[in-house]
């Protein structure tokens, strides 16, 4: 029961494929958010208002939430006034997408949903303003390839949000993520500039950089 509970809970299905992963968020979709217990004021504090802030100059805003969940990256950046763009939630899990359409009701008319792949993403090159790419890496066979699709989409000027999994539970994920050094190694590689890496939520780090202009 304990080996079962880490990998559902914890490690999310990571060691189980890609398939079951997906499986799982849908069957754990109407409840992800009551098991996570995401605070609104803190999500707004850490995503919702600096993203915001950035995109502020920007006019006919896209931006895209790779592997979006339950949408709680859009329902930040919708509740901030200095935020007048179009949100794309993309996610393989449909039950997921589903429930984005409840939470997020009120903002249709400024909301897409896109089940896609997170690594084989179905969009032309250069088309957002931002991508985010939140607590999803370490579910996909190919983490750099997965991160180089989210900078290929980004418009030249654009921010990426990219989380990486960190913390005690890391041991267990062996070779499904990055340790510090290498992740900055990663966003160096991919050209970005602008790097800042910062310790978010109890198991990640949260990356901003920005594709040259």
């Amino acid at each position: 029961a304990g080996l079962a509970y880490w990998e559902l809970v914890i490690a999310e299905g990571a060691h189980l494929g890609q398939r079951v992963v997906v499986r799982l968020y849908d069957w754990t979709a109407q409840r992800y958010e009551s098991i996570k217990k995401f605070d609104a004021e803190y999500e707004d504090r850490a995503l919702g208002q600096p993203l915001a802030l950035a995109l502020r100059s920007t006019s006919a805003c896209q931006v895209l939430d790779v592997a979006a969940g339950t949408g709680r990256l859009a329902r930040s950046l919708l509740r901030q006034r200095a935020f007048a763009g179009v949100v794309v939630n993309l996610d393989l899990s449909k039950a997921m997408l589903l429930h984005t359409r409840h939470h997020q009701a009120q903002h249709a008319r400024r909301v897409q949903r896109v089940q896609s792949p997170a690594d084989r993403l179905p969009f032309a090159d250069s088309t957002f303003h931002a991508v985010s790419f939140l607590e999803a890496l370490e579910f996909l066979p190919d983490r750099k390839a997965a991160a180089r699709e989210a900078v290929r989409v980004l418009r030249p000027g654009g921010w990426l949000l990219l989380s990486n999994r960190v913390g005690p539970d890391v041991p267990w994920l062996a070779r499904m993520t990055f340790s510090r050094p290498e992740f900055r190694a990663v966003l160096a590689e991919l050209g970005l500039q602008d790097i800042d890496v910062q310790p978010w939520e109890l198991d990640y780090d949260l990356a901003w950089a920005r594709k040259p202009a």
